[in-house]
């Protein structure tokens, strides 16, 4: 299987990563199909939070309604390894609870953040090949649209409409005289 991770995404996780280091980080990411394309930061809980992660229940609750109200998809959970290599712990095969989500984990060990994607189930990590998107947000445009955009669309396409049946009736033929 392949997955797609956005730019911006990507920077996201990695600057979320090495804001916090040496302490994991964790959050939700979110897009359609197999394609990432947001990032919903989520703080950690962890008792020991250098060496594990736990999402904070209520910031989890408003990331999972802010990726519904952006009509996207719940596609997975990520975190951190500040000083281990990007595999899933037994800690986190143990910590997956929901065998339908992705788990992408982002390594610190190296001077360039590595980034893996992971479906775990039934206590086993199978890896998933990730494919970065190389253009920057700035070359791409957001894939999705606001309330704004969709209502100024439907507003053109009446507009547009209604122009357009008035240019035809001006153009049809006078009636004929009524003898």
């Amino acid at each position: 299987m392949t997955a797609s991770i956005s730019y911006r995404a990507a920077r996201q996780i990695a600057d979320h990563a090495f804001s916090r280091a040496p302490e994991e980080v964790c959050g939700l990411f979110a897009g359609r199909g197999r394609r990432i394309s947001r990032v919903f930061p989520v703080s950690s809980i962890a008792a020991k939070p250098t060496v594990a992660y736990r999402l904070e229940p209520s910031e989890q609750l408003r990331a999972l309604k802010q990726i519904d109200a952006a009509g996207l998809e719940w596609l997975g959970v990520y975190h951190s390894h500040p000083r281990s290599d990007p595999i899933p712990s037994a800690a986190d095969i143990q910590q997956a609870s929901d065998e339908g989500l992705w788990h992408l984990i982002v390594s610190l060990q190296r001077r360039q953040p590595r980034l893996k994607l992971w479906h775990i189930q039934a206590s086993a990590a199978t890896p998933i090949d990730l494919r970065f998107d190389t253009q920057s947000s700035q070359d791409r445009p957001d894939e999705t649209l606001s309330d704004q955009q969709k209502i100024a669309i439907i507003l053109a396409a009446a507009l547009g409409l209604i122009l357009m049946l008035a240019v035809s009736l001006t153009l049809l033929p006078p009636p004929p005289a009524l003898p």
